[in-house]
């Protein structure tokens, strides 16, 4: 039976549940039910998986939270799935059955590549499709608000458009074409615009690609700077924070909940935006201050913000960021289908076993 030591991630868990059979009964069920909208049968398709690598399954899964347990951890382990934990000198030396180190992402920067080669250790990674798709879902909200969607769905009649305030005047077509008859005012172009990336890590890089696919020019800002031969490949460019709040025209962010980025955009950071700007937060509501935000919408200094995270979740029917056309919320599903976690999982798997054949 082989053993694996995982890094603690509540979407890393599932490797328990597929790979290790005597994990608690409660989390296969707590698996299950949250699989279940998109994957109705998940016992058939844990079972189709484990056939696949029965030189996987069983296998003893070891939890680990810190560096300190990951390294008392390793002696006698075959595999070590880690997604921001350190493989490095110190660990590999206690490591005496290591062969595999899987990275739950693309950057390897945690892990020590030459040593691994050196040892004959194999290092996979996973291009994760959840990353992508909050990408995708953060680039929608900014285009839907950029469009002006959720004012426009359904604008397609007059009684639609005198419903809205907005008296119905035919265009003189004998002269002029007949494009925006309701006379909407205020759409804006992504092209020539730019887009300020706060955190360009793997979802960031993702929304910077999605961002230069646009045309738009791509800002980022984050602790540690890229090689230039990272941002020149991503076609970023790198600025303080300040002058990303000043430069951008969409400030999407994508760095990690702590304690550092609590109230990172607060009213100073809004002060600091453009007037008109627009705000995309698919990563964690506390890191925008709740109370700076409704002012700087309710002040006309932020266009509009789009957002899949939120204070509270469900979201309470008489929040002020509701029931407003330049602000959008989505239910925290910027990940897209559970289909795209148990892809990256099956890949991942299906890769350690390959390797350890």
């Amino acid at each position: 039976m082989p053993t694996i030591v995982l890094e603690e991630d509540r979407s890393l868990r599932l490797v328990e549940v597929v790979l290790d059979p005597p994990v608690p009964p409660e989390q296969t069920a707590a698996f299950r039910d949250y699989l279940a909208h998109d994957l109705p049968d998940f016992p058939a398709w844990r079972d189709a998986l484990r056939a696949k690598v029965p030189d996987l399954c069983p296998a003893d899964v070891r939890t680990v939270t810190s560096q300190e347990a990951l390294r008392e951890s390793l002696p006698g382990s075959a595999v070590a799935i880690v997604e921001s934990l350190e493989v490095r000198a110190p660990e590999l030396a206690v490591a005496d059955r290591l062969a595999v180190v899987q990275k739950f992402g693309t950057r390897t920067g945690n892990i020590d590549l030459d040593a691994c080669r050196k040892r004959g250790i194999a290092v996979c990674t996973v291009r994760r499709r959840t990353n992508v798709a909050v990408a995708e879902h953060s680039m929608l909200l900014l285009q839907a608000l950029v469009k002006q969607l959720p004012l426009i769905n359904g604008l397609v009649t007059v009684e639609r458009l005198q419903q809205e305030g907005r008296p119905y005047r035919p265009l003189d077509t004998r002269h002029t074409a007949n494009a925006n008859w309701g006379r909407i005012g205020g759409l804006r172009t992504l092209f020539g615009s730019t887009l300020g990336v706060l955190g360009l890590g793997e979802i960031g890089s993702e929304m910077a690609r999605l961002g230069r696919g646009c045309g738009m020019h791509v800002l980022y800002h984050q602790r540690s700077r890229l090689s230039s031969w990272d941002e020149a490949k991503l076609g970023v460019g790198y600025c303080a924070f300040d002058e990303l709040l000043a430069r951008s025209d969409f400030v999407s962010i994508h760095v990690p909940s702590n304690a550092q980025t609590r109230d990172f955009i607060d009213r100073a950071a809004f002060s600091r935006m453009k007037r008109g700007a627009f705000l995309i937060n698919t990563s964690r509501a506390e890191i925008v201050n709740r109370e700076a935000l409704v002012e700087a919408i309710d002040s006309g200094h932020l266009g509009g913000a789009g957002l899949d995270v939120h204070y509270r979740e469900p979201m309470a029917p008489d929040d002020p960021l509701l029931h407003r056309y330049n602000v959008i919320t989505t239910p925290h599903l910027a990940g897209g289908s559970r289909l795209n976690a148990l892809a990256d999982l099956e890949e991942m798997i299906l890769g350690i076993s390959r390797c350890l054949r």
